[in-house]
């Protein structure tokens, strides 16, 4: 009866454990054919380069393109649309597929510390000494153009063998003014003090010229052009033979 018993007890027991494992197998089965949810990341479409921009490129919309990328990758600041990057000069070489970011790009009538980044490559920028009246007078600002005038006796060069007399002249034309160097600013006002410099972006071999006159000791001034105005000016030299023939001024010998 015992053993009997017994028997009822061992079969019961098998018997649960043979439902536990199936119903443990079917769980796992259930499991693993659910599929799991992965949670997705923000995406977020970004300007890139469609080709290698080289530096100092202006950039057009065929450099660029649109890609999406998850938003935990992408820099701060990145450009999402490409009219913002059309048109800009890029200050440093871009590859590739490399995501554009405004600090790589630079207006092209960009004025101020880094004028360097958008000067024609074929010109360089001097320094022109603030002593005309018209730059003592705050009106020359970055951006403008201007024309550049001298005065001198070319006769007082050693190298010349003939006198010259006085000569005025419009030495170049349709500069541009790449900025301006100020003295500190006052600490109490914040305003600056009188220009110091005014610089010039122009051709090497006329930044010679300048030089030149300078060191003559030429006299110097600007001419402040319109925005509007186009070309160059129709003008000539004037010296003492000049004035007298305009103005038809009479010479009286013995005088």
């Amino acid at each position: 009866m015992n053993r009997r018993r017994g028997c009822l007890w061992f079969a019961a027991g098998l018997i649960l454990a043979v439902l536990a494992g199936t119903l443990a197998f079917i769980t796992v089965q259930k499991a693993a054919s659910t599929p799991k949810q992965v949670e997705e990341v923000p995406r977020v479409k970004v300007v890139v380069a469609a080709r290698d921009i080289s530096l100092h490129t202006v950039i057009t919309d065929a450099d660029l393109a649109l890609r999406e990328e998850p938003a935990d990758v992408v820099p701060d600041g990145a450009l999402t649309a490409q009219e913002d990057a059309v048109g800009k000069l890029s200050t440093v070489n871009i590859a590739r597929g490399e995501i554009v970011l405004p600090g790589k790009l630079i207006a092209p009538d960009y004025v101020g510390p880094q004028t360097a980044l958008v000067m024609d490559p074929k010109q360089v920028v001097i320094a022109f000494p603030a002593t005309d009246l018209l730059s003592s007078v705050d009106v020359v600002r970055p951006g403008d153009r201007v024309e550049i005038l001298f005065s001198h006796d070319f006769g007082k060069d050693p190298s010349l063998k003939k006198s010259t007399g006085m000569n005025t002249l419009t030495i170049l034309q349709n500069v541009r003014v790449a900025g301006i160097i100020y003295d500190s600013k006052d600490p109490k006002t914040g305003s600056h003090g009188p220009a110091k410099a005014i610089l010039l972006a122009v051709d090497p071999q006329d930044a010679l010229v300048l030089k030149y006159l300078r060191d003559s000791g030429a006299s110097q001034d600007l001419a402040l052009r319109s925005p509007a105005a186009t070309g160059e000016f129709n003008v000539s030299p004037v010296n003492g033979e000049y004035m007298l023939q305009r103005y038809k001024i009479q010479w009286q010998a013995g005088q």
